[in-house]
């Protein structure tokens, strides 16, 4: 063998010995089982978010072909010699057309659809009183601190005003004379 099995951590030279290892330290002689089934527990509304931009790309992939499909068809109608050619590429022209625009509308449907998840994603968010958006709470947070810290300072301001005049002791000492 070519490859170094102790690198993934495999001694090559280990005998396999079933489950025996495992339980020897297992009261009982219960055996640990890795539980392949069980995945974490996952968020619906990304599972859903993950589906639509799936199918919103293979059906921007489909509706590519049929476009080219259509202009292929409208060529093949001009170039048609024959009227049963004429009809058939016409035939495949209008079926092309038609799949277009039922892609367009299953597309609008997938749009609506991702609002309307994103909406209802915001409004439980909102109920749960997670904040939208941290900068946003820490603007909100700056702003109201600066307007506390303004409104203490025009208060000590009018009160220095009040009691010492609007020149400070110096120039309230040269009013009162010497």
């Amino acid at each position: 063998m070519d490859e170094d099995l102790a690198l993934f951590g495999v001694e090559p030279q280990a005998d396999y010995d079933g489950f025996r290892g495992c339980g020897a330290d297992l009261a009982g002689g219960a055996a640990l089982l890795l539980d392949t089934k069980a995945e974490a527990p996952c968020d619906p509304f990304l599972d859903m978010q993950a589906m639509l931009l799936e199918m919103t790309k293979e059906l921007r992939e489909r509706f590519q072909r049929f476009q080219s499909q259509k202009a292929l068809a409208e060529r093949d109608v001009g170039a048609a010699e024959d009227e049963a050619a004429r009809k058939l590429a016409q035939t495949d022209a209008k079926a092309a057309i038609e799949a277009v625009s039922l892609i367009v509308r299953t597309l609008e449907k997938i749009d609506s659809l991702q609002r309307t998840l994103i909406a209802e994603r915001v409004e439980a968010e909102a109920a749960a009183g997670l904040p939208e958006d941290e900068a946003a709470l820490a603007e909100e947070f700056d702003r109201l601190v600066e307007a506390r810290v303004k409104e203490r300072l025009n208060a000590a301001k009018e009160e220095w005003l009040r009691e010492d005049g609007a020149g400070g002791d110096a120039a309230a000492g040269a009013r009162a004379g010497p």
